[in-house]
């Protein structure tokens, strides 16, 4: 399944929205454009263990990566550029494959957060006692997780 819908502003894209064949690649060029204008929020750029694991397998930093989105207006240019680096493209693919196994914990999570799904009573409660403190709980995140 693929979401087509459009995000709301300061949301990234859906995280199973592909480009080149990768999952999460063009959520994290939204979140390395939202970092370079100062509005990331909450959301993590490099910290998180999903960026880390597909930063690892396009062989670059969240520097460089950032520096590769900024340079490239476009996410075909981000691709193109990504390629000329050197990224695994074998083991990119595998790892945006696996994705729905491997993070299967974590996707409802995104999707009731970010509005593409309705939260179940129970969560709802939930998410209105975190959102007060998420910005202080990921500011945690990023000093406990540095990006590579």
């Amino acid at each position: 399944m693929t979401t087509t819908a459009t995000p709301a502003p300061g949301i990234p894209r859906h995280w199973d929205v592909e480009l080149g064949g990768i999952r999460w690649l063009p959520r994290l060029i939204d979140k390395a454009r939202m970092k370079s204008r100062g509005e990331l929020g909450s959301y993590l750029c490099g910290h998180s263990p999903v960026d880390q694991g597909l930063l690892k397998r396009l062989n670059l930093t969240t520097d460089q990566f950032v520096a590769i989105v900024d340079a490239n207006p476009t996410d075909e240019g981000v691709l193109e550029a990504i390629r000329a680096h050197g990224m695994d493209y074998p083991s990119a693919r595998r790892w945006s494959e696996k994705f729905h196994t491997t993070y299967k914990r974590l996707i409802p999570l995104w999707s009731i957060d970010e509005g593409y799904v309705e939260p179940k009573p129970w969560q709802r409660v939930a998410l209105k006692a975190f959102k007060p403190i998420e910005g202080a709980a990921m500011e945690l995140v990023r000093k406990l997780s540095p990006a590579p």
